[in-house]
This record gives C-alpha cells, sequence and structure tokens, in this order.
C-alpha cells in the first residue's frame, strides 16, 4: 500500500529581530516517520476519509482550526494537510519524554493551558509568517460529549498577527473511536474535512469557523 507524503514548507524571511533561532517549518524524519505510521494505521483501522484539500493554498501560512474529538486527531489533522503542520498543544504534554521529543522535531509550539500565552501566540505566528500550516483546538480541550464547544479567542489572534487565512477543519468519528472516558481505540469511521478559508481580519473570524465545523459534525454523537 501507498501514501503520499506531506510537502515541506520552506522558510522564509521575518520581520522579527527577536525570533526564536530556529522555528522549524519543514518535515524531519521524526515528522515523517509518525504521519506514516499513522497513516497506515488510520487506514486500516480506522478507514480514514480525507477530504476538501483544494481549500488548502498551496503555499504560504495557513491557519487550521478543527474541533478537538480525541487523542487521535492530532494524526487526522496532519493526514488531511498534505504540508508540514505545526501543532499548537499545552506544555503539560512535554512532560513525557517521548512526547516532548516527538514535539521538538515536529515543529510544535507549547502553550500554557489556562493562560494567554503571549510568546507561544507569537511563535505561531512566526510559524505562519514564515509559511508554515500552523494548526490549533480552539476549544482548548477535548469534548466531552462530542459536541463543538466554544472556541476561545487565541486562534484568530495569531491568524490576524500573521495575516493569514483560516481554514476550518471538521473531524468526526474519533469521539466514537476513542472518547475522553474510553481507554481503547474502537474501529470507528475517521473523517477530516477541510472547509473554505475565513478572512481573519473579518470581526467574527473565528465565529464563522465554528458555524462551518458544527455545519458538518451536527452533534458529534454519530
Amino acid at each position: 500500500m501507498s501514501v503520499e507524503s506531506p510537502a515541506g514548507s520552506q522558510q522564509g524571511p521575518t520581520s522579527d529581530a527577536n525570533a526564536p533561532s530556529e522555528i522549524l517549518t519543514h518535515v524531519t524524519p521524526g515528522y515523517w516517520a509518525a504521519w506514516a505510521s499513522t497513516r497506515v494505521a488510520y487506514t486500516l483501522y480506522f478507514r480514514e476519509r480525507l477530504e476538501g484539500r483544494e481549500h488548502l493554498p498551496a503555499s504560504g501560512g495557513v491557519l487550521i482550526v478543527a474541533n478537538h474529538q480525541s487523542f487521535l486527531d492530532i494524526p487526522l489533522v496532519s493526514h488531511v494537510v498534505p504540508r508540514h503542520v505545526s501543532f499548537v498543544a499545552r506544555d503539560t504534554l512535554a512532560q513525557s519524554r517521548p512526547l516532548a521529543w516527538l514535539m521538538r522535531t515536529c515543529g510544535a509550539v507549547l502553550i500554557k493551558r489556562g493562560a494567554s500565552d503571549r510568546a507561544a501566540l507569537r511563535e505561531a505566528a512566526l510559524h505562519l509568517e514564515r509559511g508554515d500550516v500552523v494548526a490549533m483546538f480552539p476549544e482548548g480541550t477535548r469534548t466531552p460529549d462530542g459536541s463543538v464547544q466554544p472556541f476561545r479567542p487565541g486562534a484568530v489572534i495569531a491568524a490576524r498577527m500573521a495575516r493569514v487565512p483560516i481554514v476550518p477543519c471538521a473531524i468526526r468519528g474519533a469521539y466514537q473511536a476513542l472518547g475522553r472516558n474510553a481507554r481503547f481505540p474502537r474501529p470507528a469511521k475517521l473523517r477530516a474535512t477541510l472547509l473554505a478559508p475565513i478572512d481573519s481580519a473579518l470581526p467574527d473570524a473565528l465565529e464563522r469557523a465554528r458555524a462551518a465545523i458544527v455545519a458538518v459534525v451536527g452533534d458529534g454523537r454519530s
């Protein structure tokens, strides 16, 4: 069985003289290994379906905002986006050494949970300014019942700082496969659908993104 590989993004100049020494915007061997292994597993076990790639710009910074159903969501989003993706994740995940290494080699942005982390938002904006794809889960945590929870405003701040579009991503099936209280994944069908881009400068951009996702996901329970 063959699967397509994610393309690497090119690093470009940034206007921030105080930028971190390295902003990872390309596919590394660790990223590729994690992507390829989960892609095969998701295809075989979850009968993964990926839709809407025509909505993703081929180059330039893009912010992906997705609903958060399960721990299965991060690989699923990386599969539907055929470019390098930098995920914004809570810093507590880095307490695990394997996860800390994986996030570092994949160029993740760590943010303090429950706090307004300006440094992390600026780092996310730098990824976007350099042409990377950044993915956030604006609900802040996994859904308790499959439904799409309210979105927090941090996502749109990073997109506006970098002046890039927002592409909503609707995730289905991940709650049924591995909900918050589940211990082992069930073979439910996983679906990730990219939707039409939204201008991040619009005052209701995040509300539009959430409404687009809800229109696809519904109550998230089926």
